[in-house]
């Protein structure tokens, strides 16, 4: 029986293991086509409808090979694949700073799941954010925010893919298109 018990308690711990170490990665998706192809089969957003393209720009003063951002509704999709892992990294940590003021204020009420290492990380919520928050450089003025989706890294390519006071199809939405990346989801 000390065996049997023995052997649960060490496949108990080898599967946490396991689970532990998939939610603690964020794939890397270096190819910007990934991500358009998630954004056409699950939102009908198609690479032409993107309102802002730009290949070889600059962001934030750091270069960026690749970078693409639409509005659709309350959606928001952005693509940066930055020159320097570094930038991608600084610009996720600005969000990942603000996120961790604000549950340490009590400003944000939800769920939410967070990791961060020296190349990758993600911040993905379901919650409100009090109205005057700072979130990522960004103040909401007009009244508390619903915040469903994530913001992630891996590497050099910076995503940001959420709903802000979106509805429950707007949430599905983001769902569809984080899961066919094979992204963290709230």
């Amino acid at each position: 029986m000390q065996k049997f018990r023995g052997l649960i308690a060490a496949v108990l711990v080898g599967a946490t293991m396991l689970s532990v170490a998939g939610c603690t990665s964020v794939k890397y998706i270096g190819d910007e086509d990934v991500f358009f192809d998630a954004l056409k089969s699950n939102a009908g957003i198609s690479k032409k409808e993107m309102q802002y393209k730009e290949k070889n720009t600059d962001f934030d003063g750091a270069d960026v090979e690749y970078l693409t951002f639409t509005e659709d509704g309350n959606n928001s999709y952005c693509y940066i694949r930055f020159e320097d892992a570094k930038d991608a990294m600084y610009e996720f940590e600005e969000y990942y700073d603000s996120f961790e003021d604000a549950l340490d204020d009590k400003a944000f009420d939800g769920s939410n799941k967070r990791m961060i290492t020296k190349d990758q990380g993600y911040i993905v919520f379901d919650g409100d954010l009090e109205e005057e928050t700072p979130f990522g450089g960004m103040t909401f003025y007009n009244g508390d925010l619903n915040m469903y989706g994530g913001i992630y890294v891996s590497k050099n390519v910076y995503i940001e893919i959420y709903t802000f006071n979106g509805s429950k199809k707007d949430k599905k939405t983001i769902d569809a298109i984080l899961k066919d990346l094979n992204l963290p989801t709230p």
